[in-house]
């Protein structure tokens, strides 16, 4: 059965991992998620994945404008892999409930731990407290991507439906809830984004951002504020020169399977 798995991706983890469970199937092609947000779309394969990351008990905007776009009543088998630090809450409930929407349905959904490589500054005072508790409420901690790979293939080789995984059950409803909050503030968060002196106006954080939300005001970035806060920018800055107000860490981590050149969308 031929396979289109279309994927999220920021910091390359989640292609990384796409690329794996392609070649574990065979017949399958990678597509990026951000050619495809702005209007409706119907696969030309029988079988359709999704690979994305969690961003505050949630998934990207980007990728619910995917998944509301998809035209997916025809298609044989949807399966989706989210990957997260820990805590997926409600992620892949939502997504089913996005696709039965239209008319579809999510087949199977599986949550893998990943790790991060974005860092968006030290969460402080009630903000970290929150986090905490979230993790306490969660459960277990989901397997990582290793772990987990060869089943997900098996999983989907051979069709095998199951409910989308997700947190504990309270967990699942605080993360809910939070992501609600978080998923408002995210457009405006990239006035946090600065630019060191060590720029040298390249425009590959223009090329890799999955909204389309920088321009090149002369010879530096500009954000439009319809941010995702994925960290793309930052982290494929060519001269490491974008960063977080408030980031401990340096700008540029990404995962080390993936090139600039998988990344680059224009």
């Amino acid at each position: 059965m031929r396979t289109a798995i279309y994927y999220y991706s920021a910091t390359g983890n989640s292609i990384a991992l796409a690329r794996k469970i392609a070649q574990g199937l065979g017949d399958a092609e990678l597509r990026p998620m951000a050619g495809f947000r702005s209007a409706e779309f119907r696969p030309d394969a029988e079988r359709v994945g999704m690979v994305f990351p969690v961003y505050a008990w949630g998934a990207p905007r980007t990728v619910g404008e995917f998944v509301a776009r998809l035209e997916s009543s025809a298609l044989k088998y949807v399966f989706a892999v989210a990957s997260c630090g820990g805590t997926p809450a409600g992620t892949l409930p939502r997504i089913r409930k996005l696709l039965r929407a239209s008319g579809g349905d999510l087949h199977a959904g599986f949550v893998v731990r990943s790790p991060g490589y974005f860092d968006a500054g030290d969460p402080k005072g009630s903000q970290a407290k929150m986090i905490e508790l979230v993790r306490k409420l969660s459960g277990k901690l989901p397997a990582t991507e290793a772990e987990r790979l060869q089943e997900i293939i098996e999983a989907v080789k051979t069709g095998k439906r199951s409910r989308p995984e997700r947190s504990a059950l309270a967990g699942t409803l605080v993360g809910n809830f939070l992501n609600r909050m978080a998923s408002a503030q995210f457009p405006g968060l990239d006035a946090g984004y600065q630019v060191a002196e060590s720029c040298d106006g390249c425009g590959i954080c223009v090329r890799v951002c999955p909204r389309e939300n920088l321009v090149m005001a002369g010879s530096r970035p500009s954000w439009k504020h319809d941010c995702d806060f994925c960290g793309s920018c930052s982290t494929w800055c060519s001269k490491h020169a974008i960063s977080m107000k408030g980031s401990a860490a340096p700008a540029g981590r990404h995962n080390g399977e993936v090139s600039l050149g998988d990344v680059l969308l224009r």
